[in-house]
């Protein structure tokens, strides 16, 4: 549940910022996966694949911006 919200919430910020809904809810569906499968720590996994998601957007966007 929780690895859901976390999908919602970056498609939501990947829509205000007029990125693709769909790339940017993958990466972090696909993070959330590999960090439930790699990181003991349970909720907190969760949410460090919803953080290093938001800090690739935010690489990508300043990496685009040059």
């Amino acid at each position: 549940m929780l690895l859901i919200a976390a999908v919602v919430a970056m498609v939501k910020i990947a829509s205000a910022d007029d990125q693709s809904t769909v790339i940017w809810g993958s990466i972090t569906l696909a993070l959330g996966v590999a960090f439930v499968m790699f990181v003991p720590i349970p909720f907190a996994r969760v949410g460090f694949a919803f953080v290093t998601s938001f800090v690739g957007m935010i690489a990508y966007k300043m990496a685009a911006d040059r």
